[in-house]
């Protein structure tokens, strides 16, 4: 394991491990150490990487984009956090290789149905003065289909699967800082209407479409209305508007 420190973010702190257990894990112990907004911690291997809901992120050796970032957002940003990142990530790959990438909302960077990536947003319980958010991104970037488990063949992709072009690490993560800080300080200066506004236009699916999604209740189609100003999925159920924060959208009807 290898530990240095750049000034990425700019002034801040970045910790490059060759190999961790989690870099979301090493984020939130830095963050209970008060380590300063914007640390982020980057691994080129994971041994225990996680997305939503529990389940594990292949993070394969050299081959894709993992790291996490220490925010201390104010309480009204929290709830658009998901939103500033998914953005970020998604202009940050789209500014290094011309791939235009859209967001699965919540947590999803798709290409033509296919998953490129993803985001996780896990803040700590406490809304003291040491109160924090990691926000962590994980991004395939050089992985042929082979390096893929078996469950994940034909739903994933990588950059280099898209582009046939390997891709460096560092370089994307540069990208990623800047757009990163713009999205954040707008979420931050209150102007959640134009990220609400930019996310809708980057969904891989838009209003009037109909959607199936698994929620604590069991799965439920309805048709996409919108987001409402906590970022929330508004769907048309049978004669109902309801709004999800939570759920995960399986499959669009039509």
């Amino acid at each position: 394991m290898s530990v240095h420190l750049n000034n990425f973010f700019p002034g801040q702190p970045l910790f490059i491990f060759s190999l961790a257990f989690s870099t979301m894990d090493i984020a939130r112990r830095l963050a209970g150490l008060n380590f300063p907004e914007g640390t982020a911690v980057m691994a080129e291997e994971q041994l225990a990487g996680r997305g939503t809901k529990g389940r594990s992120w292949h993070s394969a050796r050299g081959r894709g984009l993992y790291v996490s970032f220490i925010l201390r957002p104010s309480p009204r940003s929290l709830n658009l956090l998901p939103a500033a990142v998914g953005l970020a990530a998604s202009e940050a790959i789209q500014g290094l290789s011309g791939v235009r990438v859209s967001l699965k909302w919540p947590n999803d960077l798709v290409v033509r149905g296919q998953k490129l990536g993803g985001i996780l947003c896990e803040g700590s319980s406490s809304a003291g003065k040491n109160s924090w958010t990691v926000a962590g991104i994980g991004i395939n970037l050089n992985h042929r289909q082979a390096d893929f488990p078996r469950e994940l063949s034909g739903q994933a992709t990588s950059l280099f699967i898209l582009t046939g072009k390997n891709w460096k690490a560092m370089e994307l993560l540069g990208q990623l800082g800047s757009r990163l800080k713009v999205w954040y300080n707008a979420v931050e200066k209150g102007q959640k209407d134009f990220l609400l506004a930019s996310y809708l236009e980057r969904l891989s699916f838009q209003p009037g479409q109909k959607l199936m999604l698994r929620t604590g209740e069991g799965e439920l189609a309805g048709q996409f209305l919108g987001l409402d100003e906590k970022g929330g999925l508004k769907l048309k159920v049978d004669s109902e508007t309801r709004i999800f924060y939570a759920s995960e959208i399986i499959r669009v009807l039509s």
